[in-house]
């Protein structure tokens, strides 16, 4: 009895604090194409790009922080402007699901936040969502580094 509480407890610890207990986010849009970075530049690092036709005015794609593995959500709030929002709640670490109707909910406890610049609508989680830079390189758009 003892060993199986202790199997109950290790469960719900790795749920609460692992990112593998997490509610998984939204299908993701078409696979981005990591890229080479140019030689000299980021010592050989992978950036990340998706098609600019993949984000719809007011839609996302899901990509992948190269350094971090976590999801990020590029979106496109208005026409010819692009960010990149983490999908990891500030709250307490659970997958937000992709951005509907200009918001973002974390499906773990109830906060939401603006599809267009990561701050919180309502609660519990009291930080925005880390936003990342996105740049358009002709039809892709590239992943860039979170902003301070």
């Amino acid at each position: 009895m003892a060993l199986g509480g202790a199997g109950l407890l290790a469960g719900s610890l790795t749920a609460t604090f692992g990112r593998s207990g997490k509610t998984p986010a939204a299908a993701p849009a078409p696979a981005p194409t990591p890229t080479p970075s140019p030689s000299g530049t980021g010592g050989g690092a992978a950036k990340v790009s998706v098609a600019a036709s993949a984000v719809p005015v007011g839609g996302s794609a899901q990509v992948k922080d190269p350094a971090t593995g976590d999801a990020v959500y590029i979106v496109q709030p208005k026409a010819g402007q692009y960010c990149g929002l983490s999908s990891v709640c500030t709250h307490s670490g659970c997958a937000v699901d992709a951005p509907k109707n200009g918001q973002m909910y974390c499906p773990c406890h109830g906060s939401r936040f603006d599809a267009a610049t990561g701050a919180v609508i309502n609660g519990p989680a009291t930080k925005p969502l880390p936003k990342y830079t996105v740049t358009k390189d002709g039809d892709k758009l590239d992943l860039g580094p979170v902003q301070s």
